[in-house]
């Protein structure tokens, strides 16, 4: 079996995941973590005493054994660090978002194409086996024509000062919403929120997507909730679902909703054509979906890219469509008007290399 030599930079809040998981396959061995912090470092040691450690990211990139590079650091230096990588023919994971801005991101997936390196970002939740299952039944038809979508990500939980809770936690809940519409762009986004604990740094947001077909879909994200909760409700023509991803049952098909029938050889007050309003109650089911860790699945799935040479579900242009979406959300917060949403033609054969490349100090 091949095997592929990793190394990576951050151990930080999410990064002992990381290096659990990619430590565990059996096609990968990681070599090493970089972090500043030699608390973290020590921390690695400890932990994984067969994974060197270092402080220096620069050394590390240069080591010709290293295949890959795995980025768990603020969302800030993601740019910086991704492009490094690529620069240095490594194939690249990087945690989401993929960078801050739609004009880095599209940089980033130019390079990743002209040096025919890999480069693959977190959107953990595609590796969920419920939200596979989600596309499934929408796929299928199952939910009818959609109505609307609405999201709430939710905690009293970490408070961060390099990105607000747009940035934080919406990239999850954009990322499900665009695999779900098979890549199509909302067209727009408003947005409403607050800075209520520090100054320019929203903690509450309240985002709606708005597609070329009517569709609509709400986001919630905030750091300043009593309660815990990652939950997504599509309402269609046929059936309702609710995925809420803190519950054993994560999937919930309803058969509710409101139909317009037809009324034979009379006209009713309340509509012209002919028709009255029912409403329709029906079965309720939580189907069993397997349980496997999704960011297990999402390593496993990043070295297996490498090694045969396929595209990565969460591959660049997925994540530049996620950046984009994040791009327009963090506009209408600070304007409060209405944003579009930059469309890009997906496919490696629109990106085309900066003739100059900005070079990193």
């Amino acid at each position: 079996m091949k095997s592929i030599t990793l190394a990576q930079l951050g151990c930080g809040y999410w990064g002992p995941n990381l290096v659990r998981n990619f430590s565990r396959l059996p096609n990968a061995r990681l070599k090493w973590v970089v972090d500043a912090d030699p608390s973290r470092r020590a921390y690695v040691e400890e932990n994984f005493p067969k994974v060197q450690t270092s402080g220096d990211w620069k050394s590390v990139l240069e080591d010709p054994e290293v295949d890959a590079v795995i980025i768990a650091t603020a969302a800030s230096t993601h740019f910086q660090f991704v492009k490094s990588a690529l620069l240095a023919k490594k194939h690249v994971f990087v945690e989401k978002p993929l960078a801050t801005s739609s004009i880095e991101a599209d940089e980033l997936v130019a390079l990743a194409h002209h040096s025919e390196r890999t480069l693959m970002v977190g959107h953990t939740f595609l590796y969920n086996p419920a939200v596979r299952y989600l596309k499934g039944i929408l796929s299928r038809g199952d939910l009818g024509s959609l109505y609307y979508i609405y999201s709430h990500r939710l905690n009293l939980g970490q408070v961060r000062s390099d990105v607000n809770v747009w940035w934080n936690l919406a990239p999850h809940d954009v990322s499900i919403l665009l695999y779900l519409m098979d890549g199509e762009l909302p067209v727009s986004v408003s947005a409403h929120g607050a800075d209520y604990i520090q100054d320019r740094v929203e903690d509450v947001a309240f985002v709606t997507l708005t597609w070329a077909d009517k569709l609509i879909a709400n986001i919630q994200v905030s750091w300043l909730d009593p309660a815990k909760v990652r939950r997504m409700t599509l309402v269609g023509t046929k059936k309702m679902v609710i995925y809420d991803d803190i519950m054993d049952q994560k999937i919930t098909v309803l058969d509710k909703g409101v139909d317009r029938v037809p009324v034979a050889g009379e006209k009713m007050d309340y509509d012209e054509a002919g028709y009255k309003i029912q409403h329709r109650k029906g079965d309720i089911w939580q189907p069993q979906i397997p349980s496997e860790e999704p960011l297990h699945v999402e390593a496993r799935h990043f070295v297996d890219c490498i090694i045969n040479k396929r595209a990565p579900l969460t591959g660049p242009e997925h994540a530049r469509d996620v950046v984009a979406v994040l791009e327009a959300g963090d506009q209408a917060l600070k304007s409060g008007k209405r944003v579009p949403v930059k469309q890009v033609a997906s496919g490696p054969h629109v990106f085309q290399v900066p003739t100059r490349i900005r070079t990193i100090a």
